[in-house]
């Protein structure tokens, strides 16, 4: 039978927990409602499948719930991490980009003005030379 919401285990909870509550987080795959209300706190004393008037099997949701809540914190940890190498990977090429940019232009820079200096030492070297004779 489904929860009737009728807080008798609530009532019978050590931990003065709301296992009608947990049982709802988890069925609707809300980890972080379940933690704040408190799913790693129940100590799977049993009370609230006894007090349960629909006899629903609370303690073993629960049970089964912890691994899967630490396997899921997991994946989000793995994700965040790997999230967090792309958007760097994704700053290192960008500022990597710049940088070769930058000395692309600094080096056609050194080129133009290398050329430019060529130019004026064959101006130089072509005023010092005296005309050559036409006959």
């Amino acid at each position: 039978m489904p929860c009737i919401r009728c807080g008798d285990c609530a009532t019978v909870c050590p931990a003065r927990l709301q296992p009608q509550q947990l049982l709802l987080d988890l069925r609707a795959d809300q980890w972080a409602q379940a933690v704040d209300h408190g799913l790693l706190d129940c100590s799977e004393c049993g009370r609230c499948n006894l007090a349960c008037p629909s006899q629903i099997a609370l303690v073993q949701r629960f049970s089964q719930a912890k691994p899967m809540l630490r396997q899921h914190q997991l994946q989000t940890q793995q994700a965040a991490a790997a999230r967090e190498r792309f958007e760097g990977r994704n700053a290192r090429l960008q500022r990597e980009a710049i940088e070769r940019a930058q000395r692309e232009g600094a080096l056609a820079a050194r080129a133009a003005s290398s050329d430019a200096v060529a130019a004026a030492i064959e101006r130089a070297k072509a005023r010092r030379q005296p005309p050559k004779d036409p006959t």
